[in-house]
């Protein structure tokens, strides 16, 4: 693209054939837009999520519009990167000049108004089945695409969060709401606008088209949140941002934490992750008293586990904390192997050895219920008090819907666990890939009331987790709900970075 520059595109004007223009007229009014630029912008990605043009005669007898309305100084690089890249992947001529990157504007912009208005109608004009069809659609194309100059791109980097406060102020005006920036904050993955409201009626309006919001500012499949404002007529407005903005949580941060932790021998403080604006975010499993983990694989389930095991063995020594770890996968805590922290001093990984395992902390919670009734105490707090000795039990299970469906019975053994398991010092993490309602019954969710949802692909799993939907929004590596207390309002977490050397250095530094 030697013969083309950013500002040239910018400076340009562009339009599309008299069909599809005709059916972004209708698509404005079915989606509740306000231009054809946020029509053709979602035509466009829809195309780029297609293979070669099919040989057909594409006529520019549409309206014209700027560039400038088209795209936005801060994307228009990623813009021509993807459709110059979808020609060369695809065989398509080389998109070396103005000409031929209007063309093959155009050609996008037909196409994908046409498949557009086959979703809306596939649909049925249901805006929310429309949406679900259409994230499924943009799930398709890259999350990133190559700049449009010759610069090499950096490694291990990351950009600079944007001001959005412009582009956000034009967006909610096409949702029909005024409103004005009064200033904003980046967190790790998100930024926090602080946004006035002239007239607070339309407060509804904004939660109403909060995924219409979504459309226009182009977030894909990641949502904004709305949150209370500290003064009057002001609201708070999360928008998510792209990948390259993120800022990533260090391992030493959850050393630094747990350090700073102050101690106490009654309270199991774990950490998976900073809040929103990047504050640690903790919880104590002691009052949880058990936890329900689920998301889809690549959401950072594994990630989120070993980060509170870990936060849990930089606080305890090994004769005041104990794992017992269920791993059918026999690879998500094999780093644990050979630790003194083992109870039992192994790592279950079959459905025998997970029943074996299960079983003999039944047996323990049972004795232990029986040593405090001859101590005359009731939990492994007095206990503890009279000078009883008994370390605390951590629970991992990965992947529980695999063993329940292997084993019908080990979801009794572990419902009898979680019920009474609590005053013995006894806490339990069940974690999933595959939340379903019928590997977790409303009996197994009753007794285990603290949640972390990672992403998932549906809101009725995010439903199974949380009782809730939202969970099917998230960003994904490791970007979590947290409601760590029944009946509460989930918090939203990012979570640690930590790698295998990361557990096998603490494992190394606690023996």
């Amino acid at each position: 693209m030697s013969d083309i520059n950013i500002q040239q595109v910018l400076n340009s004007r562009f339009r599309t054939s008299s069909d599809a223009d005709r059916m972004t007229v209708a698509l404005m009014s079915n989606l509740g837009l306000s231009t054809k630029a946020n029509v053709a912008r979602l035509a466009i990605g829809r195309s780029l999520g297609l293979g070669p043009f099919i040989d057909e005669n594409v006529d520019a007898k549409g309206l014209e519009i700027p560039a400038s309305s088209l795209f936005t100084q801060e994307d228009i690089a990623v813009w021509v990167g993807l459709v110059a890249t979808h020609s060369r992947q695809h065989g398509l001529e080389v998109i070396d000049s103005m000409e031929r990157f209007r063309s093959a504007v155009r050609r996008h912009w037909h196409r994908g108004a046409n498949y557009l208005m086959q979703d809306w109608q596939a649909s049925e004009g249901n805006f929310d089945k429309f949406l679900e069809t259409l994230i499924v659609r943009r799930a398709g194309l890259p999350d990133d695409a190559p700049k449009a100059t010759s610069e090499p791109a950096a490694k291990n980097t990351v950009d600079k969060p944007l001001d959005m406060s412009t582009a956000l102020v034009k967006a909610l005006a096409e949702i029909g709401v005024t409103a004005e920036v009064k200033g904003f904050t980046h967190g790790p993955r998100v930024t926090r606008y602080k946004i006035y409201l002239a007239d607070v009626n339309q407060q509804p309006r904004l939660e109403r088209g909060l995924d219409r919001l979504s459309l226009v500012l182009n977030l894909q499949k990641a949502k904004p949140i709305l949150g209370p404002g500290e003064e009057a007529r002001t609201i708070s407005l999360d928008v998510p941002r792209p990948e390259a903005t993120w800022i990533p949580t260090p391992f030493a941060s959850l050393k630094d934490w747990v350090a700073a932790t102050p101690s106490a021998e009654d309270k199991l403080i774990v950490y998976p992750g900073v809040d929103m604006l990047g504050s640690p975010y903790s919880f104590d499993l002691a009052t949880a008293p058990h936890l329900l983990v689920g998301g889809t694989t690549g959401s950072g389930k594994s990630v989120c586990l070993h980060s509170l095991i870990v936060s849990l063995i930089l606080r305890f020594t090994p004769s005041q904390l104990q794992l017992a770890l269920i791993d059918p996968k026999q690879v998500e805590f094999a780093v644990y192997e050979g630790s003194p922290y083992l109870q039992g001093g192994g790592i279950a990984v079959d459905v025998t050895t997970a029943r074996e395992k299960i079983q003999e902390l039944v047996i323990e919670m049972e004795a232990r219920y029986q040593n405090f009734m001859t101590s005359g105490v009731t939990n492994i707090a007095e206990a503890r008090q009279n000078g009883i000795t008994l370390p605390y039990i951590a629970v991992f299970i990965e992947e529980l819907a695999d063993l329940i469906l292997q084993d019908k019975d080990i979801e009794g053994q572990i419902i009898r666990l979680a019920q009474k398991a609590r005053a013995a010092g006894i806490h339990i993490i069940l974690a999933t890939q595959r939340p379903d309602a019928k590997t977790f019954s409303g009996l197994v969710r009753s007794n285990i009331p603290a949640r972390i949802a990672l992403t998932v692909q549906r809101g009725t799993e995010s439903s199974i987790i949380l009782d809730e939907t939202g969970a099917e929004n998230l960003l994904g590596k490791g970007d979590m709900l947290v409601k760590a207390k029944p009946g509460g309002h989930p918090d939203r977490v990012h979570g640690v970075r930590i790698e295998r050397r990361d557990i096998e250095q603490v494992l190394r530094d606690r023996v």
